[in-house]
């Protein structure tokens, strides 16, 4: 067997095999006696046809397809081993000549490579996160309200009150429909009444959305003041405009919505005084209930901690980023279709939480198989490449997490569990479930290290390590694909 190896542009490599003519008549033969055994050939028992009697009762196309895709495994396997190539998946078989010698030709997705070039070089400017009084007065209304006085109430809606209602708001847009007519076409919304479906337009779709009326938590300015009134069962319809504040309202600054909210359930919450008495009371199984200040002052320490911890993530974020425009990736498009799958699924399962499938999103958007793909593709490349990088610099750094790092992380977990805390660790016996925490502590360690290069402050680089992560899944490329793919057969 003569095997010659061709390296392509898309980081696939084309495989041209050419076997002796014995081996491809020797498959025609074992064919032959494959189908004999399934075929009833009149005059001989099952598998009892010689060769030539298969040949003249199937035709000798028949048996060249099977012989072909029985050889073709053996080739391709053959193959790779002779050409020390790294596949990412399962070849495909381009192009068979089956005349006096007979070739193969294979194109092999191959798997990626990244040079990060001068990586440690990188700097991103950091802005630390400042938590606002605002911030600390919210997250103490939060408390006043899980320790509020709420009754249902059957007069309209006021300002203040609590409600439960099927709330559907999207964004107008120049393509939006509107009117009674345009929602005909659209999923039904089971038990409000009304025709709604999911979109990128999607604010918010609730059919048993709970919402307090007051300025920090309605859903846009003006949406309390919209429903003022309102009686239990009755539906209105309006439209509010974001301020044009991108700080505060990010992608919905300045823009206008339009809300559909039919009425289910109307409470009156009477919230205690903010006072010392009420900072004992929410505090009161710690060993020295705490005073107002104290109150205030742990919940801005618990602020900052969290925003500080953001701040971090949303940093490294960007560093990421600028780490994939500065590298060199290549990746075969089988991966890209893999991420793109994976994406569907999410998306799928996403729709389905809401009464929908991908099959009704693309009845609804009139999409093909192939605009699904081609809508999908742009994130998948993004993710790919983004996990390629991190992957890479977990390392080139030496970055590991150790079976003692998996099981502290587990226990850490399980004491917010109290009683329950042996039932919780349980959990993690299964393997696949300790592989989840390894990947997760992995990505934050990696996180945290690509913000500490890109603010300057990374450690000197350990000894190179020349041994490879086993959580190739935290990159989402699942280990098994990457493991199993030089033994995959090739796809036709």
């Amino acid at each position: 067997m003569n095997t010659q190896t061709e390296l392509l542009n898309d980081n696939t490599a084309r495989l041209t095999v050419e076997v002796e003519p014995e081996r491809l008549e020797k498959a025609k033969q074992t064919a032959a006696q494959k189908l004999a055994k399934r075929l009833n050939i009149p005059g001989f028992r099952k598998g009892k046809a010689p060769y030539r009697v298969v040949l003249s009762y199937v035709g000798e196309g028949a048996i060249i397809e099977d012989a072909v895709e029985e050889l073709g495994n053996q080739v391709y396997r053959e193959a790779l081993e002779q050409s020390d190539l790294d596949p990412y998946g399962p070849g495909q078989l381009e192009d068979v000549n089956v005349e006096e010698a007979p070739k193969f030709i294979f194109v092999v997705p191959l798997q990626p490579s990244v040079d990060l070039g001068d990586y440690r070089s990188l700097r991103v400017d950091y802005t630390a996160a400042n938590v606002e009084d605002e911030a600390v007065n919210r997250a103490l209304r939060l408390l006043q309200e899980q320790e509020a006085v709420v009754e249902e109430s059957h007069r309209g809606v006021a300002i203040g009150d609590r409600i439960t209602a099927f709330i559907d708001g999207r964004l107008i847009s120049e393509t939006t429909e509107t009117g009674d007519d345009a929602d005909e076409d659209h999923e039904h919304a089971e038990g409000d009444g009304h025709h709604h479906y999911v979109d990128e337009n999607t604010i918010i779709h609730e059919h048993e959305g709970v919402i307090s009326l007051a300025e920090d938590s309605e859903p846009a300015p003006g949406f309390a003041k919209a429903l003022e009134g309102a009686t239990v069962g009755e539906r209105r319809v309006f439209e509010l405009t974001y301020p044009d504040d991108p700080e505060e309202y990010e992608d919905l600054a300045g823009k206008r919505a339009k809300f559909d909210v039919t009425i289910q359930k109307i409470e009156t919450v009477t919230l205690p005084a903010l006072n010392d008495d009420f900072a004992a009371r929410v505090t009161n199984e710690e060993e020295k209930p705490l005073t107002l200040l104290e109150l205030r002052m742990r919940v801005r320490e618990n602020l900052q901690r969290m925003a500080d911890q953001n701040a971090t993530s949303e940093y490294a974020r960007q560093a990421v980023d600028k780490l994939v425009e500065n590298a060199t990736i290549h990746y075969p498009e089988a991966m890209v279709a893999d991420q793109v799958e994976q994406l569907k699924r999410r998306f799928d399962h996403d729709l389905r939480q809401r009464g929908l499938t991908v099959q009704d999103y693309m009845r609804i958007y009139k999409k093909s198989e192939q605009d699904l793909y081609d809508e999908f593709r742009e994130p998948a490349v993004k993710a790919i490449e983004r996990a390629l990088v991190m992957m890479e610099i977990s390392q080139v750094e030496g970055l590991e997490v150790t079976p003692e790092d998996v099981q502290a992380e587990i226990d850490r977990a399980a004491e917010q569990f109290g009683e329950r805390a042996d039932d919780y660790r349980k959990l993690f016996n299964e393997p696949t479930m300790q592989r989840n925490v390894y990947n997760d502590l992995l990505n934050q360690r990696t996180m945290e290290r690509i913000a500490a290069i890109a603010k300057g402050e990374a450690p000197e680089l350990a000894a190179p390590t020349t041994e490879l992560s086993e959580s190739n899944e935290s990159t989402g490329i699942p280990s098994e694909e990457r493991s199993e793919a030089e033994g995959e057969s090739v796809e036709e």
